[in-house]
């Protein structure tokens, strides 16, 4: 039976060819992990319509990890969103905050959402992706917000809503065993956070929709 070759055991082919496509492939690894490591925020879309500048951001995933695993577990999950319109290198010019609380049905594996500040506002039998684009949709800004003579950019964040009651089974501070467990405890881990931003825009440059 002939025994197959890989590239760099076939005749003619020496250790010193080999090497660069080795290199090559060590520098794709190494910046694929710099690209992952970097924190760099999720490229953030505007879209003007009509008096509104609404937000997509569809690589933000924040329907993810413990606050997913939390809902498949049967419990609610309360997302904080809040955007803001910034002139470019310069100061805030407006923000929104929405409250989002999330819960999940187990057989029709479908997402339901809710405004915690105005239970009126709300959607069922939504996926992942519409879910998402559903919280987005809620943080829609006034287009009379933005200066029409400088570029301004909009930066969306996304955290967890935390309970501020302490675990049941935090160690009490009213006697010494309770101090040297309290302190000689690891703090616990930072909530997740999600982060989105735009490229710098210009009002005049935005396509209206309202208008099409």
């Amino acid at each position: 039976m002939a025994q197959r070759h890989g590239t760099c055991d076939r005749p003619g082919i020496g250790p010193a060819r080999c090497r660069p496509s080795r290199i090559v492939l060590g520098v794709a690894a190494a910046l694929a992990v710099l690209v992952s490591l970097s924190g760099q925020p999720a490229p953030l879309s505007v879209e003007r319509d009509g008096d509104r500048l609404r937000l997509r951001a569809p690589q933000l995933d924040f329907l993810a990890g413990e606050p997913l695993r939390r809902l498949h577990d049967g419990r609610s999950v309360t997302y904080v969103f809040t955007a803001s319109l910034h002139v470019h290198r310069g100061p805030r010019l407006h923000v929104v905050t929405r409250h989002v609380v999330f819960s999940y049905d187990l057989w029709e594996e479908r997402f339901s959402l809710v405004l915690r500040d105005d239970a009126k506002v709300a959607a069922s039998h939504l996926t992942t992706a519409a879910a998402e684009a559903w919280c987005l949709d809620q943080l829609a800004l006034p287009a009379s917000a933005a200066p029409t003579d400088r570029a301004f950019v909009v930066k969306l964040d996304c955290s967890l809503r935390e309970d501020d009651a302490p675990p049941a089974d935090a160690p009490s501070a009213t006697t010494f065993t309770g101090l040297i467990d309290l302190f000689s405890r690891k703090a616990p881990p930072a909530p997740p956070r999600w982060q989105a931003a735009s490229l710098p825009l210009r009002l005049a440059d935005l396509n209206d929709k309202a208008r099409k």
